[in-house]
């Protein structure tokens, strides 16, 4: 089967999935690619290979690669699910030293934000205040420049599932929730949402956010944020 490649963004983590088979030739080169158009948003890269068939050594040199170049801005590039066959390989070759692994996305985000909490090295991770919750991909980007720019270390998520990993790997004191979330009911993940968010502050978006005049929008919002972390 031919690689196969998605991401998505959760926070400040990009989290690339691999299916097929890695291997040296337009693979490689897919892969190599997609990580280059990435890291300019961030060295921060979970690598999810629960569903890759193979992978050959020049596969596994490419990803040595970019966990070094990643390293070397302090970044770092760490793998999900990796089958039983390449851990073996990589014990065996000793490049376990150079990878970290964790068995889901959600461990290997939240090492992520614990590592960068107590870490020297400068990063973007170590503080988060807000987390927006936020279907719209234009509403995302204008509340997160909005709320940024006041101070505040903030991070969206556009779907509950990614919202809980965040939550639980970056502790924020408020949570910003589009009306469409704020009313989902019925589903796991929206129960387990709720029951995470019990006992922090919440900011409601109205239904009509989005239509507000972008100077109104932007002041009520603020407004409302300042009551729970108060900026001077």
């Amino acid at each position: 089967m031919p690689l196969a490649l998605d991401h998505r963004r959760i926070g400040d983590i990009a989290v690339v999935t691999c299916a097929g088979r890695l291997v040296e030739g337009a693979e490689s080169s897919a892969l190599a690619q997609l990580l280059d158009e990435l890291l300019p948003f961030g060295p921060y890269v979970v690598l999810h290979l629960g569903a890759l068939e193979f992978i050959d050594s020049a596969g596994v040199g490419l990803l040595v690669r970019y966990s070094t170049r990643m390293r070397h801005v302090h970044g770092r590039m760490t793998l999900c699910a990796p089958s039983s066959k390449l851990v073996a390989v990589l014990k065996a070759t000793r490049l376990d030293r150079v990878f970290e692994s964790y068995e889901t996305e959600g461990e290997a985000i939240a090492a992520f934000y614990e590592r960068a909490a107590t870490a020297d090295a400068p990063s973007r991770l170590s503080r988060t205040e807000v987390l927006c919750v936020l279907e719209s991909p234009d509403v995302q980007a204008y509340v997160r420049e909005i709320v940024g720019r006041n101070g505040y270390g903030v991070l969206t998520a556009s779907n509950l599932p990614d919202a809980l990993v965040l939550l639980q790997a970056t502790g924020p004191k408020v949570v910003v929730l589009s009306a469409g979330f704020a009313q989902v009911c019925g589903t796991n993940a929206a129960e387990k949402f709720r029951r995470r968010v019990d006992g922090l502050s919440v900011i409601e978006l109205p239904v009509d956010f989005s239509q507000r005049d972008s100077g109104g929008a932007a002041q009520w919002l603020l407004d409302r944020l300042r009551t729970f972390i108060p900026r001077s």
